[in-house]
């Protein structure tokens, strides 16, 4: 990994945050599961990296965790909607936490944390399940792939840009092949109704759209028809 991202991951890990639920997300996670799981390879550029958040958060007190994340470097800026980032040159911190109802817009603000993150839609999903992958010496909490995999399914599903949509696409087929297949059906069969709806749909189109992925997407639709037919 990036030096930055091992500095970044070792002020969490001193912090404790990662032992009290904060996850690395996002295409950083991605590289986890590639790097020391075994994923299927796909090469990514990315400069930002995202923290998710419980909410509610029930760690410690980390006043200054800001304040250690600009000894790196960073400084500290806020979006319209009150969530704070950092940046450094091009490369971004993003905090991120589950929203809580429909259609909120307003950050949420975490007194432990000393910051405000912005709430999307779908991430309760990732916070189950994770786990700890050692990574460079740094035990880093990650989303479960099984999760991952659907989460990124269901985001896909829902993107109207076309370049993003395929990226999830595909990472979420490379996660699929560290996701045992009776656990892929298990989950799916737990999985909200329209979410069900949305990740059939998706991998339909990605048989035509993604041929060098064959292998994958014949793996989990067996799955998806264990699932299926177990709910009949």
């Amino acid at each position: 990994m990036l030096e930055i991202i091992g500095d970044i991951l070792k002020v969490f890990a001193k912090n404790g945050l990662f032992d009290e639920g904060v996850e690395l997300i996002g295409s950083w996670s991605f590289l986890v599961y590639q790097k020391y799981l075994g994923a299927r390879s796909l090469p990514f550029v990315t400069q930002d990296v995202d923290f998710l958040i419980p909410n509610p958060f029930y760690g410690q007190e980390h006043p200054d965790l800001v304040d250690q994340l600009e000894k790196l470097g960073f400084r500290y800026d806020f979006r319209s909607d009150g969530s704070m980032f950092l940046w450094k040159a091009d490369f971004v911190i993003e905090f991120i936490t589950a929203e809580k109802g429909r259609g909120s817009t307003e950050s949420i603000n975490f007194k432990k944390l000393g910051l405000r993150a912005v709430p999307l839609r779908y991430m309760d999903l990732l916070l189950e399940d994770s786990i700890i992958v050692p990574v460079e010496g740094v035990k880093v909490r990650v989303p479960h792939p099984a999760n991952y995999f659907f989460h990124k399914l269901i985001i896909s599903a829902k993107r109207k840009n076309s370049v993003k949509r395929g990226k999830d696409l595909e990472q979420a087929l490379c996660t699929s092949t560290i996701v045992d297949v009776q656990d892929i059906a298990d989950r799916f069969k737990k999985l909200p109704k329209g979410w069900q709806a949305d990740i059939v749909k998706v991998l339909f189109h990605a048989g035509k759209d993604l041929p060098l992925y064959r292998k994958e997407l014949e793996r989990i639709e067996l799955a998806l028809q264990t699932a299926v037919n177990k709910q009949l």
